[in-house]
């Protein structure tokens, strides 16, 4: 049997959503397979009320692990990564035999976020336009920036030829554009 890379005591397989897996009783963690965690979210058996969702979402925040944990099949370190696109839930995966180390909460996070996915993907794609149209806004301000600069140092260029009040004057009118982003 596997141990939990946390608390060091022996997992217990459980049934979840129709999957066989590892989880350790004393913290709530599974050891879990990529397979196996594909056929989960494909499957619905479970279903939560709000307030057990957000629970679950809490659990998950409080007790992402921070340190490197060894694969309990390789006994090598396993890596952090982002889960699909969202940049809340971070896992462990192991990167020799793809085995997948979920912290308390993490498989429930994962499930609930999934489904939401599933049930509105409307919600999702409007959420990738409406970030890119953030990026897009953030790159022009800082593209304006960067010309600003380049102007700035031209203007700086060509006033110290005519002395300080001009470099003066040439370093007002930037800031005064600059202010104004």
């Amino acid at each position: 049997m596997a141990r939990c890379p946390n608390c060091k005591v022996r997992t217990q397989p459980v049934d979840y959503e129709a999957t066989r897996l590892q989880m350790c009783g004393q913290c709530g963690g599974y050891w879990i397979d990529p397979l196996a965690l594909k056929r989960i979210l494909h499957c619905r058996e479970q279903q939560w009320p709000e307030p057990v969702k957000q629970k679950f979402m809490e659990m998950a925040e409080q007790s992402d692990t921070k340190r490197k944990i060894m694969c309990l099949r390789c006994g090598v370190i396993m890596h952090k990564e982002q889960f699909k696109d969202w940049q809340e839930i971070v896992i462990d995966r192991c990167g020799q035999c793809q085995a997948i180390w979920l912290d308390p909460g993490e498989l429930e996070k994962i499930q609930i976020y999934w489904e939401y996915a599933q049930d509105h993907p409307d919600q999702e794609y409007l959420d990738q336009v409406a970030k890119k149209a953030v990026l897009d806004l953030e790159w022009q301000k800082r593209k304006t920036c960067i010309d600003d600069t380049s102007a700035l140092a031209k203007s700086v260029r060509d006033a110290r030829s005519f002395g300080p009040s001009a470099t003066a004057a040439a370093l007002l009118g930037f800031f005064s554009r600059l202010s104004k982003l």
